[in-house]
């Protein structure tokens, strides 16, 4: 059996040729790890916040914490909708994950407003005495603005971004995204 034989000048010019970066790899894996511990994260926080809630507060204020327990509900979905994204490598996760990452800038500030609209409703009191941010959510909502400044820009300019999430969401089959029809 012969093997095909290249010449000099050929082979040179393949000699520096990369494969191009795809998969969950290098900065993307610390971001898929960083999808994974996030859901966990959330849900210890949320079943530790509800743990520790007043109930009396709860039976005072329903339609306040009803309201707040749909915006967790929302952001659990959506973290998971997008995990799922991620490692079914769809070409929708950049934009839910540019999503998620501006709703969890935006959560704290929609829940604050959300209840200190009830409360001041329920209590004919200004909304300005229920304005105010503990200093957890404070540092959390920071936290939040950094890591969407860094990760934001890597799935917006990434090689390996690009290259990993071309599927079409037919993949998914239900999960977060419709199954819409393939276009020719």
């Amino acid at each position: 059996v012969r093997e095909p034989v290249v010449d000099a000048g050929d082979a040179a010019e393949f000699k520096n040729v990369k494969p191009e970066l795809t998969g969950i790899g290098g900065w993307l894996a610390l971001l898929a790890f960083g999808q994974v511990v996030g859901i966990l994260r959330l849900l210890m926080s949320l079943g530790k916040y509800y743990t520790t809630l007043n109930a009396e507060l709860w039976k005072q204020f329903p339609t306040a914490f009803w309201g707040e327990a749909a915006l967790n509900a929302a952001m659990v979905g959506l973290v998971v909708c997008t995990t799922v994204l991620l490692f079914r490598h769809s070409r929708h996760f950049p934009s839910f994950f540019i999503g998620q990452a501006i709703f969890a800038i935006v959560m704290p500030l929609v829940n604050l407003l959300w209840l200190a609209s009830i409360f001041a409703l329920a209590t004919d009191k200004p909304i300005s005495e229920f304005l105010a941010l503990d200093a957890k959510e404070g540092v959390q909502m920071f936290a939040a603005v950094i890591g969407a400044a860094i990760w934001i820009p890597y799935v917006l300019r990434s090689r390996r971004v690009a290259n990993t999430f071309t599927q079409w969401p037919r993949k998914v089959e239900g999960l977060c995204v419709p199954n819409l029809p393939v276009l020719p």
